[in-house]
């Protein structure tokens, strides 16, 4: 356990509680994208997390100025190589977060199986926070704008390697 994580899980538990929900409610079983297989509850996901022994670690694809750490809990990791993905297949261009940036999508496969999970964690209001947390590796974040390509476009793979996209989120 380590009490640095537990203390920014607890703030975002109170800070940002609706998100925080809703993080743990995506990454369970049934879920798309990263998620864990054996917890159907966002009860037992989290004791998980508040439990597992997470080590500081870096990435070169986080963010300046958050702080990574990383524990053996497995999950399913959401997101998939594109160069993998059939000749016919079209991805979509997903701005959700309203970022002003897309990322690629794709729809109807299940990720890979990993012995890991990624901990993201940075400041709310000068408040310590978890971010995110995942199964798998963390991703840079794109550069393509919406200004390029729209939130909702279809494109073929060849056009997403094209803009420089080697990654899909499965959704």
């Amino acid at each position: 356990m380590n009490t640095f994580v537990v203390e920014a899980i607890a703030n975002t538990r109170k800070v940002l509680p609706e998100y925080w929900d809703n993080t743990l409610k995506a990454r369970l079983n049934g879920g798309v994208g990263s998620t864990y297989d054996q917890f159907d509850k966002v009860e037992e996901l989290e004791k998980a997390l508040l439990t597992a022994d997470w080590e500081e670690t870096s990435h070169p694809d986080v963010m300046p100025g958050c702080r990574v750490f990383k524990t053996s809990l497995g999950g399913r990791y959401g997101i998939v190589e594109i160069s993998s993905l059939p000749a016919d297949t079209l991805l979509v261009a997903d701005d959700r977060k309203n970022t002003g940036r897309v990322a690629m999508t794709v729809k109807g496969i299940k990720g890979e199986l990993v012995p890991f999970t990624y901990l993201i964690i940075g400041k709310e209001d000068g408040i310590d926070v978890v971010y995110t947390f995942h199964p798998g590796e963390p991703i840079r974040p794109s550069v393509v704008e919406t200004a390029t390509l729209s939130h909702g476009s279809k494109v073929s793979k060849a056009y997403a390697k094209e803009l420089g996209f080697d990654l899909a989120k499965i959704v």
